[in-house]
């Protein structure tokens, strides 16, 4: 496949979308483990980290899923419709643990978008 039917654009927004959700859930759990007092937890928690590591457990899965869908729409560019999709999919419960700094989520969002976007080969021929 020639590189103008690839999405790049979409591959780079939701590897950089990726990339920042592991970053800001890394620092969650970083802060989580040695800084345990600065974050606050849910009310009524009495400042329980399980929820914080859950969390960082949570978010470093949806990062890899991102990264994993960002992969795929570049090296299997033919059923990019399902990599956008999970792109989008695993890009908004991402908010829960910080969205990657909120950046990660919106370009998450942009990248499945625009490889929904795109046309199939059958339509622009």
């Amino acid at each position: 496949m020639s590189q103008n039917k690839k999405p790049t654009k979409a591959f780079l927004l939701s590897l950089i979308a990726g990339i920042l959700i592991i970053s800001n859930t890394t620092l969650l759990g970083i802060a989580t483990r040695w800084f345990p007092g600065i974050i606050p937890t849910i009310p009524g928690s009495a400042n329980d980290t399980t929820v914080l590591y859950r969390l960082t457990v949570i978010g470093l899965i949806l990062g890899v899923l991102i990264l994993l869908g960002a992969m795929l729409m570049h090296i299997k560019p033919g059923k990019k419709k399902a990599w956008g999709i999970l792109v989008i999919v695993f890009s908004i419960p991402s908010v829960i643990t910080g969205g990657g700094f909120i950046i990660g989520f919106i370009l998450g969002i942009l990248g499945g978008a625009l490889t929904l976007s795109r046309k199939t080969e059958e339509k622009a021929a």
